[in-house]
């Protein structure tokens, strides 16, 4: 039985009492016999403690709409260690959600997060206007820095016209189907343990 959060553990034993204890049989009775009376203990036992899990971020569907927002979930570290740029941590939920969309465990979060913060610092209009890419016509945009024809090649049905290169949403979607596509979930495991490289 249960009783406010304890369990009542009853348990049946037997034990021996004089006849003239029990008020049965006179005192001066010279060998008492004795009879077997059952009695009862009770022990309480204290229910052991439920197990917690631990608390998840609600992931809620992105779109082109989203923007930056405060983390809903578990304290986020750097793959280095340290803490990520507030500038970075705001696109946390985005990026936590476009990894649903194509399948990324919730666990490499942190490394998707750290190419941002290599590539764009958490700038949703930075752009690369030096390298060879830039040289050739086609200068690396957005938060997770990717060419024009990438983007084209790789943006989510709907949204291939370039001005959605450097919308966030858009931009790290085209970007993670490209690593998925070109390097495999490899890529993602490298960038979780702190291997962030340009891709």
């Amino acid at each position: 039985m249960k009783k406010h959060g304890l369990r009542m553990l009853v348990a049946s034993t037997a034990v021996a009492i004089p006849l003239t204890a029990a008020g049965l049989a006179p005192a001066s009775a010279s060998a008492a016999p004795t009879s077997v009376v059952a009695t009862s203990v009770v022990a309480t036992v204290k229910a052991p403690a439920k197990r917690v899990s631990p608390r998840v971020a609600a992931i809620v569907p992105a779109s082109v709409a989203t923007g930056p927002s405060k983390w809903r979930g578990a304290p986020l570290r750097h793959p280095r260690g340290g803490r990520f740029y507030g500038s970075v941590r705001r696109w946390a939920n985005l990026v936590s959600a476009i990894m649903v969309e194509h399948r990324i465990k919730q666990k490499y979060l942190p490394g998707i997060l750290a190419q941002i913060q290599q590539e764009s610092g958490g700038n949703p209009k930075a752009a690369n206007l030096w390298d060879s890419n830039a040289k050739a016509g086609y200068p690396s945009r957005g938060l997770l820095q990717v060419i024009a024809p990438t983007y084209r090649a790789y943006a989510k049905p709907g949204f291939r016209n370039l001005k959605y290169q450097t919308v966030p949403y858009t931009n790290i979607w085209s970007a993670l189907n490209y690593v998925k596509h070109a390097y495999g979930m490899s890529k993602f495991k490298k960038w979780y343990r702190g291997a962030n490289q340009a891709y």
